[in-house]
C-alpha cells in the first residue's frame, strides 16, 4: 500500500493532516491496521469507517484511491468561525424557505422561519475548541466509469 502524507492549511486557517493512499484488493486487510496518529482516540472508529467505505466502492480489482484529513484540533477561534458559518446558512435557508409566505402574511412568515431555523439547528454540526474534524474519501477509476464517495467526522473534545 502506497502510503503518503501532507499538510494542508484550509479555510479559516484550520490545519489538516493530509493521508493519501492507494489501497489494491490483495492489501484492504490492511485498513485495519493503518497507523492514525492524528485521530487519536477516535483511530479505531476511523479504521472501520475506512473499511466500510472501501467496501462500498466495489472496487472489485482496481486500485481505489483513499483520502484521510485529520485537523488538528481546533481552536476556540476556528470553532467560532465554523459556528458562524453554519449559522449563515441557516439564515439563508430558513429565509429562502419563508419569503414566499411572506406574501400571504409576515406572521405567517416568521412563524415559518423560525420553525425552519429550529430544525436546521438540530441537524447541523456545533462545533467547540478542541474538536477534531475528518474527513474520508474514495476514488476508484475504470469499470462503469469514476466513483468517487466522502464521509465525515466531527470528534467533540473530551
Amino acid at each position: 500500500m502506497n502510503i503518503e502524507r501532507t499538510q494542508y492549511i484550509g479555510h479559516y486557517g484550520i490545519t489538516f493532516t493530509v493521508i493519501r493512499l492507494t489501497v489494491m484488493p490483495s492489501n484492504r486487510q490492511e485498513l485495519a491496521t493503518l497507523c492514525l496518529l492524528e485521530a487519536k482516540a477516535s483511530a479505531i472508529e476511523v479504521r472501520l469507517r475506512l473499511q466500510k467505505l472501501y467496501e462500498r466502492m466495489l472496487a472489485r480489482d482496481l486500485p481505489c484511491v483513499m483520502t484521510v484529513a485529520v485537523s488538528k484540533p481546533l481552536t476556540r477561534k476556528h470553532a467560532d468561525s465554523l459556528n458562524n458559518r453554519n449559522n449563515l446558512i441557516k439564515e439563508i435557508i430558513s429565509g429562502a424557505v419563508a419569503a414566499p409566505v411572506g406574501i400571504i402574511s409576515s406572521k405567517a412568515e416568521s412563524i415559518v422561519e423560525n420553525a425552519i431555523s429550529d430544525l436546521i439547528s438540530r441537524r447541523i454540526r456545533n462545533f467547540h475548541s478542541a474538536d477534531i474534524v475528518i474527513g474520508l474519501d474514495a476514488q476508484v477509476s475504470g469499470g462503469i466509469g469514476p466513483q468517487r464517495s466522502s464521509v465525515s467526522m466531527h470528534v467533540h473534545s473530551r
